[in-house]
């Protein structure tokens, strides 16, 4: 027999917030960043701000830290390559539980991206 389950939200025991994620590992924090010019989130889970370091560097906090810097970050952005075949790539700067920095170059320099993905896994503090 299968069973179907309709609800619009579900929420803790006491109907006051979201349910705790336990045992899962399910995103705890992502971003969907407009690197380009004036930076901004264009959507986003658990990210207080965004600081733009510069040139093709950008520091995200997030709003609930993780429990330590043993979390898990993919990342991704748009696809760029010159006639000369360089491309384009991203990398970690520096991280804490509470933030992350990252660098993204191009042909051998900091650049800016217009799309910036990345999503973070963990337990949280």
């Amino acid at each position: 027999m299968t069973s179907v389950l309709n609800v619009d939200t579900i929420a803790d025991k006491a109907g006051t917030g979201p349910v705790a994620l336990t045992k899962q590992e399910a995103a705890k924090a992502w971003i969907n960043l407009n690197g380009n010019s004036t930076i901004a989130a264009r959507d986003s889970l658990n990210v207080s701000g965004i600081t733009d370091e510069g040139t093709g560097e950008y520091t995200v906090a997030f709003s609930s830290s993780f429990a330590n810097v043993n979390f898990c970050t993919t990342q991704a952005h748009e696809y760029s390559i010159d006639a000369t075949g360089n491309s384009s790539f991203m990398s970690f700067y520096t991280y804490t539980a509470s933030s992350i920095r990252v660098e993204l170059h191009y042909s051998g320099t900091n650049y800016d991206h217009e799309i910036i993905l990345m999503a973070s896994t963990g337990d949280l503090a």
